[in-house]
C-alpha cells in the first residue's frame, strides 16, 4: 500500500503543475460571462494578471493533490490485494478494476471536496478594476468561510462533487487499463501506452461529468462573482440559470478545454505513477534466483 501511496504522493503533485493552468481557464469560462471562449480568457488572464494568474488558487491543492492522489491509488491498490493477494493488473478481470476504483474514490472524497471549494473560489478571482479580492489565500479563505457559515460551507458543492467523483472516477483507472492493454496488445511500447492512456482515461472521465463540474463551479462562486448574499443557493436554481444564458450546451461550456486538460495531466500521471510502481518493485521486491 506504502507503493501506491508514494507513487499517487508524486504524481498526482506533477500532474497538477502540468494541468492546473487549464483547470484556472476552464473555471473562468464556465463560471464568468464576459469571456468568450478559452483562449479568450486566457489572452485577457494573461495581460491583465500575467502568467501567475493562471496558477490562482494552486496553493490549495498543491499542499493536498499529491495526498488526495495517493488516498485515491492507495484505496485502489489496497482493495485490488484484498480481492487478489497476488494479482498482475494485466489479468485483472474488469469487475475487479471497477469496484476497487470506486472504493479508491470514496478515500479521497472527503478532504477533496473543501480543498476544491477553496480552489475554485480563489481562481474566478480577477485583478481588474481595482477590485479587492475578497480572499488573500487559502488559509485566508477558509477562515472566511467558517466564520460565515461554519465548517459546513467549505463543503458547498459537496453532493454535486460527490456525483462528479463518482461518476468520473468510475471511468478513469477502467478506461485506462482497458487502453493501456489495447495498445500494447497493439505492439506499442510500455510507455506510450501508459502516456496515450491516461490522456484517454483523462479525457473520458472528465467529459462525462462536465455538466456536474458547471453546476458545482457555479453553485460555488455565485455568491462571490454576483458580491450580494443570497440566501439560497440550490442546484435547480443553477441549472435554471443555465439553461437562461446559455441553454443546454452551456453544461458543456469549457468542454474542449476540460478535455485537453483531461488528456495533458492524466497522460502525465499515469505515467509518472507506473514508472515510479515499477521503480519501486524492482528496489523493494527483488525477483528470487
Amino acid at each position: 500500500m506504502l507503493d501506491d501511496f508514494i507513487a499517487g504522493w508524486i504524481s498526482g503533485g506533477i500532474g497538477l503543475i502540468v494541468g492546473h493552468p487549464f483547470d484556472t481557464i476552464k473555471t473562468r469560462v464556465q463560471t464568468i460571462k464576459q469571456f468568450n471562449g478559452p483562449y479568450h480568457c486566457l489572452i485577457i488572464t494573461i495581460k491583465n494578471e500575467s502568467l501567475k494568474g493562471l496558477y490562482k488558487g494552486m496553493l490549495a491543492p498543491s499542499l493536498s493533490i499529491g495526498f488526495q492522489n495517493s488516498l485515491l491509488f492507495s484505496g485502489y491498490g489496497w482493495t485490488l490485494k484484498l480481492i487478489h493477494k497476488e494479482y498482475d493488473k494485466n489479468n485483472l478481470p474488469m469487475s475487479d478494476i471497477i469496484f476497487a476504483s470506486i472504493v479508491g474514490t470514496w478515500f479521497q472524497l472527503i478532504p477533496a471536496i473543501p480543498i476544491d471549494n477553496l480552489k475554485t473560489k480563489l481562481q474566478v478571482q480577477r485583478n481588474l478594476n481595482n477590485n479587492k479580492e475578497l480572499y488573500k489565500g487559502p488559509v485566508d479563505g477558509m477562515i472566511k468561510i467558517i466564520k460565515k457559515k461554519g465548517l459546513i460551507g467549505l463543503y458547498e458543492g459537496g453532493y454535486a462533487m460527490f456525483w462528479r467523483d463518482n461518476i468520473g472516477y468510475l471511468f478513469y483507472i477502467p478506461v485506462y487499463e482497458i487502453s493501456q492493454r489495447y495498445l500494447i496488445e497493439n505492439k506499442y511500447n510500455e510507455s506510450l501506452s501508459q502516456l496515450i492512456g491516461g490522456g484517454i482515461a483523462g479525457s473520458i472521465s472528465w467529459l462525462s461529468i462536465c455538466p456536474i463540474e458547471i453546476i458545482k463551479n457555479k453553485l460555488q462562486v455565485m455568491e462571490q462573482l454576483e458580491k450580494k448574499n443570497i440566501k439560497t443557493i440550490s442546484y435547480k436554481m443553477i441549472c435554471k440559470k443555465i439553461i437562461k444564458e446559455d441553454g443546454i450546451k452551456g453544461f458543456y461550456k469549457g468542454g474542449l478545454i476540460l478535455v485537453c486538460r483531461g488528456f495533458l495531466t492524466n497522460a502525465v500521471v499515469f505515467s509518472v505513477y507506473e514508472n515510479i510502481m515499477g521503480i519501486w518493485s524492482k528496489i523493494f521486491k527483488p525477483t528470487n534466483h
